[in-house]
Formats: structure tokens, sequence, C-alpha cells
């Protein structure tokens, strides 16, 4: 029993502290991207907030279309498969390239029209295309870094992408603040150069994950020629068991977007708040992504070798301790609120709604743990895709976004009583969540009955 105790928690310090490090950093490019635009005006925070939906769109889809790879070579690892894993390491490049390059040009063909439902403002639209023009390319780098780094993840390489991405963050971070007020003979490109500086930088981390997996890490080094060769049956088993996670992951990643549509409707001030809560919501819940990958690699590894109650027992243990750091966090995030809005320089009539806005956040913010923990943790590592599918869209466009809408749209209700019916959408995802994960009906041996 001890042994046992003593091997989740070695395990768990070697995945989830460079998971949720290297989460924590890559989701710091939108967040300094916002604050270094801040001093530019509420303008500038709202275009960056409205290309960031894209940007998150784009990840909620390439979460789809990867995560059913991952989850089996993850169980693949537990059974020392590296010919399985490499032919399905190479079917998540190819997928990301693939999705990436259409996302641009469907991105590219549309502009400025794509912007349109969140603001009627032309200046603003006119902002944001040139922002997503700039740095589109940046979202086909994204794609395939992580495409490489969901297959690195699922052998247990976690440090190097998180290394990594320090050295993307840190570059990101110097060349916004050249590019953006003009430093070292470098003219000032205002918002523009935010957006300069994130294709940079991605572009880095793109060639140094490519050099490190093609130099070191060959198992999942992917071949040019490894695709017509890949196994017809793998991935007929991989796509049944990824389909739902797809139609999960897109839609809910469009449910988002729609969400920013309610926002809009109250106005671009409004955007630009919603921008401020979303980039300190997405920097908290990435601690707790890490951490849920942690769960996803060992809870499938744990399944691979057909040992349900230790699968189990791990799924308790990642739970008691997501609840512990959800209150930390959300108590320490409700009183610091006043001073966190503080750093993006919004207006005095806007500041007393933001910190509302934050407060309510990190009052929700245990179910935004559990969630993740069950969902991307629990779950989808026991192949439980249909349930969680059916979970999260049920939730977003049964309860969330209906009720975003209603408040917005037609109460014409302040922003903060609307983002407090937006987070509906958490609250009946983790009660109707937990009934699932005490059940046990979420495991399912993958590779030995897809």
């Amino acid at each position: 029993m001890e042994n046992a105790r003593n091997e989740f928690n070695s395990k768990l310090l070697q995945l989830s502290i460079p998971l949720t490090l290297q989460f924590l950093f890559a989701s710091s490019f939108m967040l300094i991207d916002s604050m270094m635009v801040a001093s530019l005006g509420e303008e500038s925070i709202a275009a960056v907030g409205i290309a960031g939906q894209f940007e998150f769109l784009l990840g909620m889809i390439l979460a789809g279309v990867l995560s059913g790879p991952s989850v089996f070579m993850s169980q693949y690892y537990g059974e020392r498969d590296y010919d399985s894993i490499k032919k399905l390491a190479a079917l998540t490049v190819f997928s990301g390239l693939a999705i990436s390059i259409l996302f641009v040009i469907l991105l590219t063909f549309g502009s400025p029209f794509v912007f349109t439902p969140f603001t009627g403002d032309q200046q603003l639209l006119k902002t944001t295309a040139t922002f997503v023009s700039i740095m589109s390319c940046g979202y086909v780098a994204s794609a395939v870094t992580t495409a490489y780094a969901m297959s690195l993840k699922s052998i247990g390489v976690v440090k190097v992408i998180m290394y990594l991405t320090i050295l993307s963050l840190c570059l990101n971070t110097f060349l916004n603040y050249v590019l953006i007020y003009g430093h070292f003979g470098f003219a000032a490109m205002g918002v523009y150069g935010a957006a300069a500086a994130t294709l940079i930088s991605k572009l880095l981390l793109l060639l140094t994950t490519i050099v490190y997996v093609y130099v070191w890490k060959k198992e999942v080094a992917v071949s040019l020629l490894i695709l017509p060769w890949l196994d017809r049956e793998l991935i007929r088993k991989v796509f049944r068991i990824t389909k739902p996670i797809i139609i999960h992951e897109s839609l809910w990643g469009l449910g988002t977007t729609m969400y920013m549509v309610a926002f809009g409707m109250s106005g671009a001030a409004a955007i630009a708040m919603i921008q401020i809560s979303k980039v300190i919501g997405n920097f908290v819940s990435a601690g707790i992504s890490g951490f849920a990958q942690s769960a996803s690699v060992m809870i499938g590894e744990q399944i691979g070798m057909q040992n349900r109650e230790q699968a189990q027992k791990y799924a308790e243990r990642f739970t008691r301790i997501g609840c512990i750091l959800a209150v930390v966090i959300g108590a320490a995030l409700f009183t610091s609120a006043p001073l966190v809005v503080r750093f993006f320089h919004i207006s005095e009539q806007l500041h007393g709604q933001a910190i509302w806005i934050l407060r309510i956040m990190s009052c929700v913010l245990i179910c935004n743990f559990l969630n993740n923990i069950w969902i991307v943790g629990v779950f989808r590592s026991g192949g439980d895709t249909q349930y969680s599918m059916k979970l999260v869209l049920s939730s977003t466009w049964l309860v969330g976004i209906p009720l975003a809408f209603f408040g917005a749209g037609i109460m014409k209700w302040p922003i903060e009583v609307v983002y407090g019916l937006y987070a509906t959408e958490e609250i009946s995802k983790a009660i109707i969540g937990l009934w699932r994960y005490k059940s046990r009906r979420w495991q399912h041996n993958l590779i030995h009955s897809a």
C-alpha cells in the first residue's frame, strides 16, 4: 500500500510539475500580449481578445483530433508497444498540419467578415483582421508543435517541452517590448507588434521542438514515408474513440466563441473586460489542465496494464488534490481581484465590473478544476468519450449559451450578471460529472476491446 502511494507521488511529481508549468507558460502568450497592449486602449485589448477566440477554437479542434491518438499512445505505452506509438505520432502530426492549414485558408479568405459577429465597430474589425493576418502562420506552427508535444507527453517526456516553451515565452515578451513600443531602433508597431512577436516566438518553438524530436526522441519522430503505411485497423480503432472527442471539443470551442458573441452585445468595452477575465481564467486553468493531462497519462497507463482498481484509486487521489488546489487558488484570486484588474489599465467606470467578474470566476473555480480532471484526466483516459461529449455539449448548448444570450440580448443585464449566467455551464457540468466519476463506468481498455 505504502509502495503504491510512493509510486503515485513520484510519478505525479515527475509528470505534473513539468506539464503544469508547460501549460502555464503556453497560456501566458495571450496573457502577456493582453497586458502589454493594455496601455494602448480598450480597442487593442478587444482586438487581441477576438483574435484569441479563433486561436482558442483551433486549439479545441486540435485537442479533439489529437486527444484520441494521445489516449491510445498512453495505453500502448503501458504495454511498451513503440511500433504503434510511432504510427500514432505520424497521425497526430499530419492531422494537425492539415487542420491548421485549412483553418488559416478560411480565415484569410473570410476576413474581415468572420469577425463581424463579435462587433460592428469598423475600426475594431480592421484592427482585428490585420492582427490575425500577421500571426496566421503561427497557427500552423502551434498545431504541429502541439502534435509533437502530445506524442512526447504520452510516453512520459514532458520536461523538454516545458523548457522550450519557457524559451519561446521569454522571446515573445522581449519582442513585445521591442515591437509594440519601438525600442532598439525598431519602429513602434502597436498592437500589430504583439502579433509579430507571437508569430516569431511560435516559429522558434516549432523549430526547437523538431530539432529535439529528430535528434534525441526518435520514438515519435515522424517520417514523410510513414503515412501510406499506417495500420488501417489501428486508424479505425482510434477514430471510433476520437470521433466523440472531435465533436465535443469542436462544438465546445464553437460554444465558447458564441459566448463572446453574446458578450459583444454589450459593446467593445465589455469584450475588453471579458478578454481580461479570459486570459486570467485561462492562465489559472492552465495549471489544472497540466494536472489533468498528468492524470490522463497515469490512469491510462494503469488501464493499459489492466489495473482497474489502481486506476480508480488514482482518479480519487487526483480529485482530492484538485479540490484542495481549487479552494486555495480561488480564495487567492477572490482576494487579489482588485490588484489584478489594475494591471490592465482599464477605465475607472469598468473597474468595479471587472472585479466582480473575477470574483465570480473564483467562486466557480472548483467546478472548473473538477471538470478538467474528470473529463480530460479520468473519463478520456478510460475511453469514456461518448459520455464526455454528451456531458460537455448539453451543459454548453442547453444551459450556458441560452442563459448568456437571454441575459445579454433580451434582458440587457450588466456584463457581470451575464458572466454569472455563463458560469452555470461549469456548475451543471460538475454536478452531472460527479455521478459518472463515482459510477466507475468510465473505464474501458481500448487496446484490447476497441
